[in-house]
């Protein structure tokens, strides 16, 4: 899978901004490209506005044209995620570091977010009570999602082939079919062990 490294102040600003991070997570989750007039729809903005944040978004390389259509005499552009891995330089300790630090934050909590509020909708159909009563943990998962938290006890060896997996897992399922449900994670994995000075 291919990859965008953002290592400027301006790249993190223009891909920090919060209206364009709802514009890539409408594009992720749809399953055909979109117009910058559907985006404007579902965003709730102009979109003249919408054009904006495309055409920084494109700067990036994180999202990009798919096609063009002649709709009513008019030529549309329909637009898709890239489908590439995002990198956004959080080994690096430099001016910026917050403006990561912060990015990350955010893009967790709007991930939990989501998936508070998908709960609370199950909740008031009852739907969700009815799945507990005669399903498995697992097929929950399948259902509506979950959280995970905990402790893994790896070697380096083990803790190499865990983020193969995981990221080959993830490349292979990124991009939409007519038969896959979209579902948001969001993933921190990290060495937890103290050092020992001494």
């Amino acid at each position: 899978m291919e990859r965008v490294k953002l290592t400027t102040k301006k790249e993190l600003e223009i891909y920090m901004n919060p209206v364009r991070q709802q514009l890539i997570r409408e594009l992720e989750l749809s399953k055909i490209p979109m117009t910058p007039k559907m985006l404007a729809d579902k965003l709730n903005i102009s979109a003249s506005g919408t054009q904006h944040h495309i055409k920084k978004l494109l700067s990036l390389g994180v999202i990009e044209l798919d096609h063009t259509e002649l709709i009513n005499g008019i030529t549309a552009s329909f637009y898709k995620p890239t489908y590439v891995v995002v990198q956004i330089g959080m080994e690096l300790n430099d001016d910026s570091i917050y403006l990561r630090e912060a990015l990350m934050q955010e893009k967790i909590f709007q991930i939990f977010k989501g998936f508070v509020a998908k709960k609370e909708r199950l909740l008031q159909n009852e739907t969700l009570k009815d799945m507990e009563a005669e399903d498995t943990d697992l097929t929950k998962l399948q259902k509506w999602g979950d959280t995970l938290t905990g402790v893994l006890h790896l070697t380096d060896e083990e803790s190499v082939e865990l983020m193969k997996i995981i990221m080959e897992y993830i490349q292979s399922h990124s991009k939409p079919s007519k038969e896959r449900t979209p579902y948001e994670y969001a993933l921190i994995l990290y060495n937890a062990k103290e050092e020992i000075d001494g």
